[in-house]
């Protein structure tokens, strides 16, 4: 028997992504709205948002990833107004994250721009930078958070590369940061009360989408002069992966893509599919839901792998990156 349902007919896939955008750009109005009312005018401090929301995928279950970034060093005062803020969305029903993970204090913008690589590149440093860059999206502050992004892609790509050449400084951090999230996947899970099987259901669609948006933003600045690569990713990362996606390769051609994505995310909104996929330890990925979502992620990947290097691609050279 059937658990989840497979969306392919178009208006079913359309639907289904319209929907969960729609819920985001919802709580994100509503965010900018309160952060308003919380923070003023405040211009030392840029707020933004993480995770599905910024990537207008928000299902039944999703919460809200916070950032808050700080110029000048006040710590304290961003810390306060950092928890303020938390408390009138917790109000308004925005469902918050637990404590305690990378973003739960505010970080100085010149540390998310200037520890790439080394020994002061932590797993948080690199986090925070790369949703950031990948999937960030403002609350509070939209010209300092332009600003940042401007000069963070900045130092990825300077005046120095040639027209042909890849971006590959970046790519190489972008593939960096999606390898560590797979051997991390491993440890976070490792303890057995811990749900295994939405973490790797989410790992298998979710974050691979935000990697392949990343490499998707790399395979647009081809044969750009340096100032054109940098001004591409700014407008090509303020867009949603899925968006681009299909801007980078053609909507036609992202079609396999997004309608096992679209499946994915019709099947996290639904409260008994999730919470099979959320029992605890292994026990979820006993159940039949995980089973039909594991082959369901099987073509996701198989249909991203085609954009690359399908006998049509026109990206080989970024294929070949992606391996050496």
């Amino acid at each position: 028997m059937t658990v989840i349902q497979r969306l392919s007919d178009a208006k079913e896939v359309d639907g289904a992504l319209q929907r969960a955008k729609d819920e985001a750009e919802r709580q994100i109005s509503l965010m900018r709205g309160i952060a308003v009312d919380v923070i003023g005018d405040d211009r030392n401090v840029v707020v933004g948002v993480n995770g599905s929301v910024a990537r207008r995928e928000v299902t039944s279950g999703s919460d809200v990833d916070l950032f808050f970034l700080v110029r000048n060093g006040d710590f304290e005062r961003a810390k306060d107004t950092q928890s303020a803020f938390r408390e009138k969305l917790r109000e308004a029903g925005i469902k918050m994250p637990a404590h305690d993970g990378v973003f739960e204090n505010p970080l100085l913008v010149e540390d998310l721009l200037q520890k790439i690589g080394g020994e002061a590149d932590t797993n948080e440093f690199t986090t925070r930078r790369m949703l950031f860059l990948l999937e960030g999206e403002w609350l509070h502050n939209p010209d300092g958070f332009r600003e940042v992004r401007i000069d963070l892609i900045s130092n990825y790509v300077d005046n120095e590369i040639d027209d042909r050449k890849l971006c590959r400084y970046l790519l190489n951090d972008i593939i960096r940061y999606w390898r560590t999230i797979c051997v991390d996947f491993e440890q976070k899970t490792a303890e057995g009360a811990k749900p295994r099987a939405i973490r790797l259901i989410k790992l298998r669609f979710a974050r691979m989408m935000l990697y392949f948006g990343g490499v998707a933003a790399i395979c647009k600045t081809m044969d750009m002069p340096a100032a054109e690569k940098r001004e591409t990713l700014r407008q090509v990362f303020a867009i949603p992966p899925i968006d681009r996606l299909k801007d980078v390769f053609g909507v036609t051609e992202t079609r396999p893509v997004l309608a096992a994505y679209a499946t994915f995310l019709n099947s996290l909104n639904d409260a008994n599919i999730r919470g099979q996929l959320s029992l605890a330890g292994r026990s979820g990925m006993d159940t039949n839901e995980y089973s039909e979502l594991v082959e369901v992620a099987r073509e996701f990947r198989s249909a991203l792998e085609t954009l690359i290097v399908g006998p049509d691609s026109r990206h080989r050279d970024i294929a070949s990156a992606l391996l050496l």
